[in-house]
């Protein structure tokens, strides 16, 4: 009797921490809002190949839909579709995709804007936006991700000053930026005044070049 009231609390507890997740993602409606961000981002896009065609408004767990990784705790984490002759826009809903670590949209034909809350994604590392057609200035939400590593936004249609406020980010060490030949020395003074106190690979159109402090790294 002893044994068997104990498989049942284990299973009351298991029963419990699922229901804990599941509400976690979803609103008093019950819709999942990383549902809700990923129909969002894929009706922004024109999609030539279909491969966001397992993307469904009616799921409640996008974890399986093609090119979505999710955590160990199922959240979305990452989003990976390089190369897939995507045209259209990114959604402003993306800023909504709270446990993002990973965002690769390069070689694509992605136009508009780069959405400012982008700069909601705190747990973002990685950021990939390389070869597309974005246009407008790089927005300075970009410096409240502390936690980014990498980020690359060459050979788009980009304008305007380079966001002094990437230079709070400690741990960024890749900076790829694609300027139209009249900003580049401009870019790079910018980057070199701000980066200098660590190491950056700054790579402005034809030319790579490392920025070093004095002070040992």
């Amino acid at each position: 009797m002893e044994a068997r009231c104990f498989r049942l609390w284990k299973v009351g507890i298991l029963i419990l921490a699922l229901m804990e997740f599941s509400f976690a993602t979803l609103s008093p409606s019950g819709v999942n809002y990383e549902v809700v961000a990923l129909m969002a981002i894929k009706n922004a896009l024109h999609d030539p190949y279909n491969v966001l065609e397992n993307w469904d408004s009616n799921s409640v767990d996008p974890c399986s839909w093609r090119m979505v990784t999710c955590s160990a705790d199922g959240f979305v984490s990452a989003l990976g579709l390089p190369s897939q002759s995507l045209s259209g826009t990114l959604s402003p809903l993306i800023g909504n995709l709270s446990n993002l670590q990973s965002v690769l949209l390069q070689n694509n034909a992605i136009s508009g804007p780069i959405p400012v809350t982008i700069g909601k994604l705190e747990k973002l590392q990685t950021l990939d936006l390389s070869n597309n057609s974005f246009s407008g200035q790089i927005p300075a939400s970009l410096g409240d991700l502390r936690n980014l590593n990498y980020l690359r936004l060459n050979n788009n249609s980009l304008t305007g000053p380079f966001p002094e406020s990437l230079s709070n980010i400690e741990g960024l060490t890749l900076v790829y930026v694609l300027a139209p030949f009249g900003l580049r020395i401009v870019f790079l003074a910018a980057i070199i005044l701000m980066f200098s106190w660590k190491l950056v690979l700054v790579m402005l159109g034809i030319c790579l070049f490392t920025v070093t402090s004095n002070a040992s790294l």
